[in-house]
């Protein structure tokens, strides 16, 4: 992996405890928040188990469970254009308030019909907030620092995923899923109101000009032909809000149809959606090679648990080095590497191999995914296009992560391994379109 060192030593990347010293209150309230919506988070683990409990077959389950997923592509999407019209803060706190009410809903309703109007509308409010989110984080943190900090939201992300499933089940077991929805609904109206009373309107107000990260001088001529070409669409596109203002809110009238223009954007959406596609197959597909191969399901645990403890315990330190080369590099090898540990499982060899592949793999989450996470709000041209920016790499992720199940379930009950040898040519296919999209930015 290659790429530009930074070159004064007052400005080398910094390690967690000095990014997050630096951030100021209303950040490291986000990320908190953030971390604990996650952990609080039970609808899609729960929900099939829940509807087949009340009679429902397995497919119907599935059926509204699907419901959830397309919700949660239409949230990701829409709250990409809300929050660039009204602002990150309020997206938050009405996408949590809808988010808690639609899921306390869950629990009130037994119709198949109903359920599934409840169900897509949970998934859409509960997604909704990402772009929002990810933005007003964007606009709270240095540009130096905003890939520190996404590993830091991650760290949060995969701690509350790694509590939550526990504590769900508990309440399942000794209450009933009722109250799984019901605290689900609290977690999120109390997120609703720690952004509303905590995080003042107008947090994260930063002026165009300070949003400046350096870059290669091919990649600093892109971006002014892409700011052109953003002025001369939308004469407002640039404009910014006043102190007073919420995030991001404004007169800007900026559209996804700014954001088509970008091709080389584009090329990066192209690369996410093909990584999302291959990742998902370690929890749709992979169960069904390790059983299919004959060992317990005892293994099958040992490496999604390996993932998720490699990048908690690893990915924050790491990224302090990681964060010294360019979004280029680290985007494009990650995402490499991820699809090669994938495309391991499908090896003829023992255990060891499933062992290896999640290393493998996860080596390429932690690589990647920080300067993913900080990339769009880079990218963007100007800051009334970062909320679109970060909505649509959350749309192609979440699309992803919806087609890949099928894909890969259907290549393995007709063509066996070949999923596995899918996975690692959509890496290679990632790799190459990272290589051609991702404009060379240095966070400092």
């Amino acid at each position: 992996m290659t790429g530009t060192p930074q070159a004064p030593a007052d400005e080398a990347p910094a390690g967690v405890i000095r990014t997050l010293r630096e951030l100021p209150r209303p950040a490291i309230v986000l990320l908190f928040g953030i971390a604990l919506n996650r952990m609080g988070s039970f609808v899609a683990l729960f929900l099939v188990l829940y509807l087949t409990g009340l009679g429902y077959s397995p497919a119907q389950a599935g059926f509204v469970l699907t419901g959830f997923g397309v919700g949660s592509i239409v949230g990701t999407f829409v709250g990409g254009s809300v929050t660039g019209r009204f602002g990150a803060r309020a997206v938050i706190v009405w996408s949590m308030l809808l988010c808690g009410l639609s899921t306390a809903g869950l629990a009130a309703v037994t119709a198949i019909v109903p359920l599934l109007i409840v169900g897509f509308a949970a998934g859409a409010f509960g997604q909704m907030y990402r772009p929002a989110a990810a933005t007003m984080l964007a606009e709270l943190t240095p540009p130096q620092r905003l890939v520190m900090t996404s590993a830091a939201g991650r760290f949060g992300l995969n701690l509350g995923a790694a509590v939550g499933p526990l504590l769900g089940v508990w309440l399942a077991a000794a209450y009933s899923y009722q109250v799984v929805f019901a605290v689900n609904a609290l977690v999120d109206l109390l997120f609703a109101l720690v952004v509303l009373l905590v995080i003042p309107t107008g947090a994260g107000h930063r002026a165009p000009e300070d949003t400046a990260v350096p870059e290669d001088p091919a990649a600093r001529d892109d971006r002014a032909a892409r700011e052109d070409t953003a002025a001369g669409t939308d004469t407002t596109a640039g404009t910014d809000t006043t102190a007073g203002t919420d995030t991001t809110a404004g007169t800007d009238t900026a559209r996804y149809r700014d954001l088509l223009r970008d091709r080389r954007f584009l090329l990066f959406l192209a690369g996410m959606f093909i990584t999302a596609i291959a990742e998902v197959q370690y929890q749709s597909t992979l169960p069904l090679e390790v059983q299919q191969r004959g060992y317990p399901t005892a293994l099958y645990g040992v490496v999604v648990a390996l993932n998720g403890a490699l990048v908690i315990l690893v990915e924050l330190p790491l990224t302090t080095l990681i964060q010294r080369f360019s979004m280029r590099a680290t985007v494009a090898a990650g995402c490499l590497l991820l699809g090669v540990g994938l495309g391991l499982f499908g090896l003829p060899f023992g255990p060891w191999v499933f062992i290896l592949g999640a290393v493998v793999w996860t080596l390429g989450e932690i690589i990647s995914a920080p300067s993913i996470g900080a990339y769009p709000a880079l990218a963007a041209p100007t800051p009334a296009l970062r909320s679109r920016y970060i909505g649509a790499l959350s749309t192609c992720q979440t699309a992803g992560w919806a087609v890949g199940p099928s894909v890969g379930t259907a290549l393995f009950e007709y063509v066996g391994g070949a999923v596995w040898l899918m996975c690692a040519g959509l890496g290679v296919l990632a790799y190459l379109g990272m290589r051609a999209g991702v404009r060379d930015l240095v966070p400092r």
